[in-house]
């Protein structure tokens, strides 16, 4: 097995996805191995690897005409991709409730009070992922259905932190990022499912609709 060929195809995925996050790839730019090659100094197998590794998690696109481009998402697919987000975080939640304890309730709240903190400090959510990533890590953490959690994740991360990013970004502020995950723990430690799951389902659906929308108007233009 090459090791050192996995590697740098892992490498690759992680360069192709901060060029995503930044900016110097947009939806719909087309993705050249010879250039990827050239600039990062190795062969095109574990590029060419990586680009497989985008198209199956769905942030990039491969038609025979066109090749590989980074994927373009559709307003009914980001909503689409929230909603599946909210059903399976909302069922895994509430799967896994019964093996909560006392110091999981606690951890969850030292979290939110960790945001509040950082929320009233900060002018930038990119400075809050680290938290959220760790809230919603917690409300999952004893949900044992691994392909829900990453199915989960997968499909609201393309979306919110890489495709669809600068409008997550331009239409989130701190304060307000507080807020939206103050009604999601409410809601757990109501430990009512119906309560659970419309807390978490307005949760993505919100900012689905938003995003959706921004991306609806540019689609037009």
């Amino acid at each position: 097995m090459d090791f050192q060929k996995q590697t740098y195809s892992l490498q690759v995925n992680q360069f192709i996805r901060s060029l995503i996050q930044s900016g110097k790839l947009n939806p719909g730019d087309p993705i050249k191995e010879a250039e990827l090659s050239q600039l990062l100094g190795i062969s095109r197998a574990p590029i060419r690897e990586a680009l497989q590794i985008l198209v199956q998690e769905g942030l990039v696109s491969a038609e025979p005409q066109k090749g590989k481009t980074i994927r373009i998402l559709t307003p009914k697919e980001i909503l689409n991709g929230y909603s599946i987000s909210a059903i399976l975080e909302s069922e895994g939640i509430i799967m896994s409730l019964p093996l909560w304890n006392d110091d999981d309730f606690k951890d969850l709240a030292h979290i939110l009070e960790t945001i509040k903190e950082k929320s009233s400090k900060v002018h930038d959510v990119d400075e809050l992922q680290e938290l959220d990533e760790l809230l919603h890590n917690m409300l999952l953490s004893h949900c044992d259905n691994e392909q829900l959690i990453q199915i989960s994740r997968l499909s609201c991360s393309n979306i919110s932190k890489f495709l669809c990013y600068p409008y997550w970004r331009a239409i989130s502020d701190p304060v307000h990022f507080y807020e939206r995950h103050k009604a999601v723990v409410d809601a757990i430690f109501t430990k009512d499912h119906t309560i659970i799951r419309k807390a978490i389902h307005d949760h993505y659906n919100e900012i689905a609709e938003i995003i959706s929308k921004h991306v609806e108007q540019k689609l037009k233009a």
